[in-house]
């Protein structure tokens, strides 16, 4: 989840299975979910530090045990927004590469994900990647619909820069979307002859568009896929002599 169009460093390898939440982390989730939710409906400029802690089932003051300031907290829910989308993007890149999965699915496959289009995907192929990637960019838009209305809002960019975190992990992903049209173009399985950031970009804009839009996740990936995706080329027959 996130607008184009700035490359940072390449992705780093998926992290490791984190510890369970303490009480602290759960809490500091709550506020960053309330966060969201107030900037996703008033912006950064009116959202209220009061409003966010009682959706969050707190005193106003119990803020700052977790975040020094109000804007604090608001830049750490950004980034929490694109480092979960990030997440996401890493789990469903190892778990396509499982060949025990069901080929092409990735982690779509669950119940009411809908066929793609042409003959099923290798797993860990191009085509399996860049599937894996759009549904997972989907389900990260459905499942942080908050997160998503603020991070991909143009206000954004309007009330003051985005800080470095924000920026390396916007960079990150990105690069990885590149990456994933590249190998998709280079295998053909994408139309070659047009810049992998310009089609990541076009890609990204309207996965962002529908997505928001409330659209269900599993009929927006199959019908972009029925769009976007060449089908293999068929085997060449032997010649006879």
């Amino acid at each position: 989840m996130t607008a184009a169009s700035t490359d940072a460093a390449p992705a780093g390898q998926p992290a490791s299975p984190s510890p369970s939440p303490t009480k602290g982390d759960r809490t500091r989730r709550r506020l960053l979910d309330a966060a969201a939710a107030e900037v996703a409906r008033h912006g950064r400029a009116g959202a209220s530090l009061t409003a966010i802690a009682g959706a969050a089932g707190l005193k106003p003051g119990s803020i700052y045990f977790h975040f020094g300031s109000r804007d604090q907290l608001i830049d750490a829910m950004i980034e929490e927004g694109v480092r979960e989308s990030l997440a996401r993007l890493d789990r469903a890149m190892v778990e396509v590469a499982q060949p025990g999965d069901r080929p092409g699915a990735g982690p779509a496959a669950r119940p009411g994900a809908q066929p793609g289009c042409g003959p099923a995907a290798r797993p860990g192929d191009p085509r399996a990647r860049l599937q894996a990637a759009i549904r997972a960019h989907l389900d990260a838009l459905a499942d942080l619909r908050d997160y998503a209305a603020v991070v991909l809002a143009p206000a954004l960019a309007l009330e003051g820069p985005p800080g470095a975190a924000f920026r390396a992990l916007r960079g990150t992903y990105l690069r990885q979307w590149s990456a994933l049209v590249a190998d998709a173009q280079a295998a053909g399985v994408l139309a070659a002859g047009v810049p992998p950031r310009t089609v990541r970009d076009l890609l990204l804009g309207a996965l962002n568009h529908t997505g928001l839009a409330g659209r269900p996740p599993a009929e927006t990936a199959a019908a972009v896929e029925c769009l976007i995706l060449l089908p293999p080329e068929p085997p060449q027959e032997p010649s006879r002599v």
